[in-house]
């Protein structure tokens, strides 16, 4: 059985960046900061959920591209919503983070791509107590 570690062993400034990165997500989203939202995201970046329909029973996958949810971050009115931001881990040029907000779970990949830390794809769902 493989452990999951219990410290991250990037360097210092790569772990500051990926909690820029997933604090620009958020924060920019939550603050309606839509110039604060996009910095986060790789351009190639697609967010996804997958859910299925009470009612019908039916599957759906939801894709959302980064343009549109910067659309929404401008349109974003979430005053005290607080959010916790967890680094799972750092690889290399890759991490993996989960965020817990008022609203949502996210679980984000990012990449480190021309020396910068970027989204590159998250999945989400809606908090079962909001």
């Amino acid at each position: 059985m493989a452990l999951a570690p219990t410290e991250l062993s990037a360097a210092q400034e790569d772990i500051d960046a990926v909690m820029s990165a997933a604090r620009d997500y958020i924060d920019g989203y939550v603050d309606g900061n839509p110039e604060r939202h996009a910095r986060a995201y790789h351009p190639e970046c697609i967010k996804r959920r997958y859910i299925t329909d009470p009612d019908s029973g039916v599957d759906e996958l939801i894709v959302i591209s980064p343009r549109v949810m910067t659309d929404y971050a401008a349109l974003s009115e979430m005053s005290d919503c607080e959010s916790e931001v967890i680094i799972d881990d750092i690889s290399e040029n890759m991490a993996s983070v989960r965020i817990y907000s008022c609203r949502w779970v996210d679980f984000l990949h990012v990449v480190k791509a021309r020396g910068e830390w970027k989204l590159f794809h998250v999945t989400w769902h809606g908090r079962a107590d909001s």
